[in-house]
C-alpha cells in the first residue's frame, strides 16, 4: 500500500495509488517515540496533512506512516511503502523554524522527519559543462540567520567532499552556484550519492539539508553521468546517524496484534518483509562464497516494477521442469509477490544488481534492457509483450524527434532471441525495428494458462479481490497516450471513459476493473460513491489473473485485446479519439480491419454494448473466429515449454 504525495503550500496532499478500494480508511502519522499521533480520513482516495497539525502535536522526531482501513467491523492497520517518487518531498515552515521532509525507512517503508531547521535549498539547474557538473540553486531562510558561506557537501563512494558556492542574496532568496570538477569514479557509477547544502558562520556550520531537486533541465550529459544525475534526482534518505543507530531491531521482527476499538494498537510491524530480506541476504551470501556456483538465469518484467509476462510463466515452467537442479536464478523485482522457488532477488537500484547481471549467463526480459560491456557471451531472449495493433519502430507515423526515439528505442537491441506471438508480430518485429536475429515464434507463455482449467485459481483470486461472486467483470485495460498526442500535456484516461455514466447505469450487476498500462501509471479519481464499482488495480502485478476473472474486455489499441482472445470472451473497443490518435501514431489496417469485437465512441454506446453483450458476442462471431485463427493460432498452452526448448537445448545432456 503506498501513495503519491504533492506539496502543497505547507501541506502534504497523500494520493493513495495502491490500496483498498472499498473501505472506510484513515492515514496514520504516529511518533516513533511517543505514540503521538494524527488521524485523517481518506476521502475520494486522498488524505492531507499540515504542518499546523504537526505544530500542535509540539514533536520533533520521526513520524512512521500508516493506513487503518475499516473492513466487515475488523480494523487493520499497515505501514506505507516508500515509493521513490515521494523522494525529496519537503515543506518549510518559515515562520516556526521546522522542516518536514520525506524518509526511506530501514526495511523501505515511508517516514517523514519533523524537525528544526534554518532553511530549505532547491537546485535550479543541473548540468555539465567543459568537463564540470554546474550546480545552480536557491536557498529560502528564515529572516535573521547569520552566515557568511556556503558550501555543498557531495558523498563519493565513502568521502564526502566539501566545496564553497559563490552566493549572492536577492531578497529574502539565497542563490548560489558551484562547478564540481573532480571526475566520477567508475565504482562510483551506480551508487547513490547525497548532495547537501549548509550554511556556515566562519568555522561554525549553522545548519545542513538536503537540495531538492525537482524538474532540474539537464543538457548536454554524457553516458558517464546519468546514474549521477537520476541519483541527484531521486536522492535517497539521508537519516541522521543517531536515528539509524537508534532502531531496535526487535521492532521491526516482532509483529503486534490487532486489539479491539477501544485498545487500538498502531505500531504494525512487517515481519514477512524482514523475512524475505534476511532470506534473500542469505543467498547472495550463497552465490557470492561458493567455489562452484551453478550458471545463472536473470529475469526481468516491466523495469523489475512487476513480476509477470513471459519471464514469469518461463521461469515459473523451469521450476517445474526441474532446471532449478542446473541453475540458480535471480530476479530484478522490486514489488511485493513473493516469487517461488527461493530465487536471489535484486532490482536496478541494487548495489549487486550490475555484479549480479555480468555473473549471469541468460537474460531473459520483456522491454529494452540496458546492456553490459563484453556481453557476448550472454543469451538474451527479449520476450515482449504484445501483439502490435498500434504501430512500432519505424512504422510511427509522427515527425516528433522525440517520441519517434523514445518509441525506436524499444526495440530488440543487440539480443540472441526475439520471442513473438505470431507471424504477424513476427513480421512486424523485423520490419519496424530492423531485427535480424532468431526469432522465437511460438506463442507467448502468459498466454498458456488459457487452455488450463482455472475455475480455482479464478475463485481464490476473487476473494483475494473482495470481488461478490454475483456480479460481472468489465475489465478496462487501454493503451498508454504519448505526451504529444494532443495539446494537453498528459491524456488522463478518466477524460475518456465516463465513470460516472457506467457507474449509474451498470453497478447493481457488474464491477469495473481498471488495469492501465504499466508504462504509464497513472491515477484514476474514483469518488467514494463509485469505490464499490471502480477497482483501480494499474499496480496488480500479473494482467493475466485480471483476464481470466472477466468476463468482458474494454479496451482501445493496446496489445492486451490479442492476449485476451485467447479466452475467446467478448471485447469492446472503446475509441472515441480514434481519428487523432490514428493519424498522430498510426495504426495497423490488417488489425483494424479485423477486429473481434465493434468499435465505439460514445460512454451511452457502450452502456448498451455491455448490457448487450451476448448480442454483441453473436453478431461479431464469424469475425472473432477469423481473428482467433490468425492471431491466436499458437502455443496453446505449450508456448513455455517450447521456448525452454530451444533456449536450454543443451543443458543437462
Amino acid at each position: 500500500m503506498y501513495f503519491n504525495i504533492e506539496e502543497d503550500g505547507d501541506k502534504f496532499v497523500f494520493h493513495l495509488k495502491k490500496g483498498v478500494p472499498f473501505s472506510t480508511s484513515y492515514l496514520i502519522f504516529k511518533h516513533k517515540k511517543t505514540g503521538k499521533r494524527i488521524s485523517k480520513e481518506i476521502k475520494s482516495s486522498k488524505a492531507v496533512i499540515s504542518l499546523d497539525e504537526l505544530n500542535e502535536l509540539d514533536e520533533y522526531g520521526r513520524f512512521n506512516v500508516f493506513v487503518k482501513v475499516l473492513v466487515m467491523n475488523k480494523i487493520f492497520i499497515q505501514r506505507i511503502k516508500f515509493v521513490f517518487q515521494n523522494s525529496n518531498k519537503m515543506i518549510f515552515d518559515k515562520k516556526n523554524h521546522c522542516l518536514l521532509e520525506s524518509l526511506q525507512s530501514k526495511y523501505f517503508n515511508l517516514s517523514f522527519i519533523y524537525k528544526p531547521a534554518e532553511f530549505i535549498a532547491k537546485a535550479t539547474e543541473f548540468k555539465k559543462e567543459n568537463n564540470q557538473i554546474l550546480v545552480k540553486g536557491e536557498i529560502e531562510a528564515y529572516d535573521d540567520i547569520d552566515f557568511n558561506s556556503v558550501e555543498i557537501l557531495i558523498a563519493l563512494t565513502s568521502q564526502w567532499r566539501y566545496m564553497p558556492c559563490n552566493w549572492e542574496k536577492d531578497g529574502e532568496t539565497i542563490k548560489f552556484d558551484v562547478a564540481i570538477d573532480f571526475e566520477i569514479d567508475e565504482e562510483d557509477i551506480g551508487n547513490r550519492h547525497y548532495p547537501r547544502i549548509r550554511l556556515k558562520k566562519d568555522d561554525i556550520v549553522i545548519d545542513n539539508a538536503r537540495i531538492k531537486a525537482k524538474n532540474i533541465k539537464i543538457n548536454e550529459i554524457d553516458d558517464k553521468y546519468l546514474d549521477y544525475i537520476e541519483n541527484f534526482k531521486a536522492s535517497e534518505e539521508t537519516i541522521l546517524e543517531e536515528e539509524a543507530k537508534g532502531l531496535d531491531e526487535n521492532e521491526y521482527c516482532s509483529m503486534l496484534c490487532i486489539a479491539s476499538d477501544s485498545n487500538l494498537i498502531f505500531e504494525i510491524l512487517n515481519k514477512r518483509d524482514i523475512n524475505r530480506m534476511m532470506k534473500n541476504e542469505k543467498r547472495l551470501l550463497e552465490h557470492f562464497s561458493t567455489l562452484e556456483n551453478k550458471k545463472l538465469v536473470f529475469f526481468e518484467s516491466f523495469d523489475g516494477k512487476f513480476y509477470a509476462g513471459q519471464s514469469r510463466y518461463i521461469y515459473e515452467k523451469l521450476l517445474e521442469l526441474g532446471y532449478d537442479k542446473y541453475f540458480d536464478f535471480v530476479w530484478s523485482y522490486s514489488g511485493d509477490l513473493d516469487i517461488p522457488g527461493n530465487p536471489i532477488i535484486t532490482d536496478r537500484d541494487s548495489k549487486n544488481f550490475k555484479k549480479l547481471l555480468k555473473d549471469c549467463e541468460y537474460w531473459i526480459t520483456n522491454i529494452n534492457f540496458p546492456h553490459l560491456k563484453d556481453e557476448e557471451d550472454i543469451v538474451h531472449l527479449q520476450s515482449t509483450y504484445g501483439t502490435p495493433y498500434k504501430c512500432m519502430g519505424t512504422d510511427v507515423k509522427t515527425n516528433s524527434k522525440k517520441i519517434r526515439k523514445d518509441i525506436i528505442n524499444l526495440g530488440p537491441g543487440k539480443l540472441n532471441y526475439l520471442l513473438t506471438a505470431n507471424d504477424f508480430s513476427k513480421e512486424v518485429f523485423k520490419s519496424a525495428f530492423g531485427y535480424d536475429g532468431k526469432i522465437i515464434n511460438k506463442g507467448y507463455p502468459a498466454n498458456d494458462i488459457f487452455y488450463q482449467n482455472n475455475a480455482k485459481k479464478i475463485e481464490q483470486i476473487k476473494k483475494d479481490l473482495n470481488i461478490p461472486k454475483d456480479k460481472k467483470i468489465i475489465l478496462y485495460a487501454p493503451s498508454f497516450r504519448d505526451v504529444e498526442l494532443s495539446d494537453e500535456k498528459e491524456r488522463n484516461y478518466k477524460l475518456l471513459l465516463d465513470l460516472k455514466a457506467l457507474h449509474e447505469k451498470l453497478s447493481d450487476d457488474h464491477i469495473l476493473i481498471a488495469r492501465l498500462h504499466p508504462l504509464l501509471l497513472k491515477d484514476l479519481e474514483i469518488e467514494d460513491g463509485m469505490r464499490e464499482f471502480v477497482m483501480d488495480l494499474s499496480d496488480y502485478d500479473e494482467i493475466t489473473d485480471l483476464y481470466l476473472i472477466s468476463d468482458a474486455l474494454i479496451t482501445d489499441y493496446s496489445s492486451a485485446f490479442f492476449d485476451y482472445a485467447h479466452s475467446k470472451k467478448p471485447i469492446l473497443f472503446f475509441v472515441p479519439d480514434k481519428e487523432e490518435y490514428s493519424g498522430f501514431r498510426g495504426l495497423y489496417s490488417q488489425v483494424e480491419e479485423n477486429l473481434p469485437g465493434p468499435e465505439i465512441y460514445d460512454s451511452q454506446e457502450l452502456i448498451d454494448a455491455i448490457r448487450n453483450i451476448d448480442d454483441v458476442s453473436e453478431e461479431y462471431k464469424g469475425k472473432y473466429e477469423a481473428f482467433y485463427d490468425k492471431y491466436c493460432n499458437l502455443g496453446h498452452g505449450n508456448s513455455a515449454k517450447d521456448v525452454i526448448d530451444i533456449i536450454f537445448k543443451d543443458v543437462g545432456k
